[in-house]
Protein backbone atom coordinates (compact mmCIF):
# COMPACT_ATOMS: atom_id res chain seq x y z
CA UNK A 1 0.00 0.00 0.00
CA UNK A 2 1.56 3.33 -0.99
CA UNK A 3 2.38 5.73 1.81
CA UNK A 4 0.90 9.18 2.19
CA UNK A 5 4.21 10.82 2.99
CA UNK A 6 5.29 13.56 0.63
CA UNK A 7 8.72 14.10 2.13
CA UNK A 8 10.44 12.26 -0.75
CA UNK A 9 8.52 14.05 -3.49
CA UNK A 10 9.76 17.18 -5.17
CA UNK A 11 7.34 19.84 -4.04
CA UNK A 12 6.95 23.34 -5.35
CA UNK A 13 6.85 25.88 -2.54
CA UNK A 14 3.56 27.78 -2.35
CA UNK A 15 3.50 31.17 -3.99
CA UNK A 16 0.91 32.57 -1.58
CA UNK A 17 2.15 35.40 0.59
CA UNK A 18 0.28 36.58 3.65
CA UNK A 19 -1.45 39.86 2.82
CA UNK A 20 -0.37 42.90 4.82
CA UNK A 21 -1.53 46.51 4.57
CA UNK A 22 1.74 47.74 6.07
CA UNK A 23 4.89 46.91 4.13
CA UNK A 24 8.56 46.99 5.03
CA UNK A 25 10.13 46.99 8.45
CA UNK A 26 7.27 48.95 10.05
CA UNK A 27 4.92 45.97 9.65
CA UNK A 28 6.62 44.45 12.70
CA UNK A 29 6.04 47.43 15.00
CA UNK A 30 4.07 46.81 18.16
CA UNK A 31 0.68 48.03 17.00
CA UNK A 32 0.91 47.37 13.26
CA UNK A 33 -1.23 44.23 13.50
CA UNK A 34 -3.91 46.14 15.40
CA UNK A 35 -3.98 48.93 12.82
CA UNK A 36 -4.45 46.36 10.05
CA UNK A 37 -7.16 44.58 12.05
CA UNK A 38 -8.96 47.88 12.69
CA UNK A 39 -8.84 48.71 8.96
CA UNK A 40 -10.24 45.33 7.94
CA UNK A 41 -13.01 45.25 10.54
CA UNK A 42 -14.07 48.86 9.98
CA UNK A 43 -14.21 48.30 6.21
CA UNK A 44 -16.36 45.20 6.71
CA UNK A 45 -18.72 46.92 9.14
CA UNK A 46 -18.97 49.92 6.82
CA UNK A 47 -19.93 47.65 3.92
CA UNK A 48 -22.53 45.81 6.01
CA UNK A 49 -24.12 49.06 7.18
CA UNK A 50 -24.12 50.47 3.63
CA UNK A 51 -25.97 47.38 2.37
CA UNK A 52 -28.47 47.53 5.25
CA UNK A 53 -29.11 51.24 4.77
CA UNK A 54 -29.52 51.01 1.01
CA UNK A 55 -31.91 48.07 1.34
CA UNK A 56 -34.00 49.84 3.98
CA UNK A 57 -34.11 52.98 1.85
CA UNK A 58 -35.37 51.04 -1.17
CA UNK A 59 -38.03 49.34 0.97
CA UNK A 60 -39.19 52.77 2.20
CA UNK A 61 -39.26 54.17 -1.34
CA UNK A 62 -41.28 51.16 -2.49
CA UNK A 63 -43.71 51.62 0.39
CA UNK A 64 -44.14 55.31 -0.50
CA UNK A 65 -44.69 54.59 -4.21
CA UNK A 66 -48.09 54.04 -5.73
CA UNK A 67 -49.20 50.42 -5.58
CA UNK A 68 -49.37 50.22 -9.37
CA UNK A 69 -46.09 52.05 -9.99
CA UNK A 70 -43.63 50.47 -12.40
CA UNK A 71 -40.56 51.95 -10.67
CA UNK A 72 -40.40 49.53 -7.73
CA UNK A 73 -36.94 48.16 -7.01
CA UNK A 74 -35.84 45.04 -5.20
CA UNK A 75 -33.61 45.69 -2.18
CA UNK A 76 -30.13 44.17 -2.19
CA UNK A 77 -30.99 42.01 0.84
CA UNK A 78 -34.18 41.03 2.59
CA UNK A 79 -35.00 41.96 6.17
CA UNK A 80 -33.69 38.67 7.58
CA UNK A 81 -30.36 39.03 5.76
CA UNK A 82 -30.14 42.67 6.84
CA UNK A 83 -30.59 41.54 10.44
CA UNK A 84 -27.79 38.98 9.97
CA UNK A 85 -25.49 41.66 8.55
CA UNK A 86 -26.35 43.89 11.50
CA UNK A 87 -25.50 41.11 13.97
CA UNK A 88 -22.26 40.49 12.08
CA UNK A 89 -21.43 44.18 12.47
CA UNK A 90 -22.11 43.97 16.20
CA UNK A 91 -19.85 40.92 16.54
CA UNK A 92 -17.10 42.53 14.45
CA UNK A 93 -17.07 45.72 16.51
CA UNK A 94 -17.01 43.63 19.70
CA UNK A 95 -13.96 41.82 18.31
CA UNK A 96 -12.30 45.15 17.55
CA UNK A 97 -13.07 46.41 21.06
CA UNK A 98 -11.60 43.23 22.57
CA UNK A 99 -8.44 43.60 20.49
CA UNK A 100 -8.15 47.25 21.55
CA UNK A 101 -8.60 46.25 25.22
CA UNK A 102 -5.78 43.70 24.86
CA UNK A 103 -3.46 46.33 23.37
CA UNK A 104 -4.40 48.84 26.08
CA UNK A 105 -3.63 46.26 28.78
CA UNK A 106 -0.33 45.46 27.08
CA UNK A 107 0.62 49.14 26.85
CA UNK A 108 -0.34 49.78 30.46
CA UNK A 109 1.67 46.74 31.62
CA UNK A 110 4.68 47.74 29.54
CA UNK A 111 4.51 51.25 30.98
CA UNK A 112 4.79 49.93 34.57
CA UNK A 113 8.04 48.11 33.90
Amino acid sequence: MPGNSTSQQNTIPPSHQHFRWIHGPRQHEALADFVELAKDISAGVNTCLDIIYASDLIREQNADADADADGLSAPAVGKADAARLFRLSIAATALLRQAADERIDWLNTAHRR
